[in-house]
């Protein structure tokens, strides 16, 4: 649409005048420069700059201080050793790839699974290192916690949990008597 060149200036905005058409104002656009333009994949709508949740200003152009964040959770792993005196070490279980590796994985991933499984967030566990002493276990617990603002708290608290967790169940005798036996 083309309007003819009128003396006055229509430009709104701080838009000028030049050869018969505005000539765009910082931060503004239309052929009167009256629409300002929303910035940070903001939407101009019904006279409002529509805009992204993570901004904020008359034109979204700030970002937001804090911003909230949902449904998301983070890896995170703790470090543990412990010691396991019913089976004999070998040197083959320090061979990641032997059979006797392996099923000793197999057992001790079981027995974790079955020990953390009221532990929030748990995952697994990966072993790192066995080495002598009956079999001293060098493992991380894989985790995944909700990310929030108390996400380092609530590892430290779920940290205890595991130490908990891992310190009561060694109180069994070997008849399977003691403290937390089933």
């Amino acid at each position: 649409m083309s309007y003819p060149c009128i003396p006055a200036d229509p430009c709104l905005n701080g838009g000028s005048w030049i050869e018969c058409k505005c000539m765009f104002a910082d931060g503004f656009y239309g052929e009167f420069c009256q629409f300002p333009i929303c910035r940070n994949g903001g939407i101009y709508s019904n006279g409002f700059c529509f805009c992204p949740g993570n901004f904020q200003g008359t034109e979204w152009q700030e970002a937001k201080e804090s911003i909230e964040v949902k449904d998301v959770l983070l890896d995170a792993t703790v470090g543990m050793k412990t010691k396991v005196e019913n089976w004999e070490f070998t040197p083959e279980l320090q061979n990641k790839s032997s059979a006797s590796f392996q099923a000793f994985e197999k057992e001790f991933k079981e027995q974790m699974r079955d020990l953390y499984k009221h532990i929030e967030g748990y995952q697994d566990v990966l072993i790192q290192e066995l080495t002598q002493g009956s079999i001293v276990v060098n493992y991380m617990v894989l985790l995944k916690v909700p990310a929030s603002t108390k996400a380092n708290e609530t590892l430290k608290t779920i940290s205890n949990e595991l130490i908990n967790a891992i310190t009561s169940s060694t109180t069994c005798n070997e008849s399977c008597e003691g403290d937390n036996c089933e």
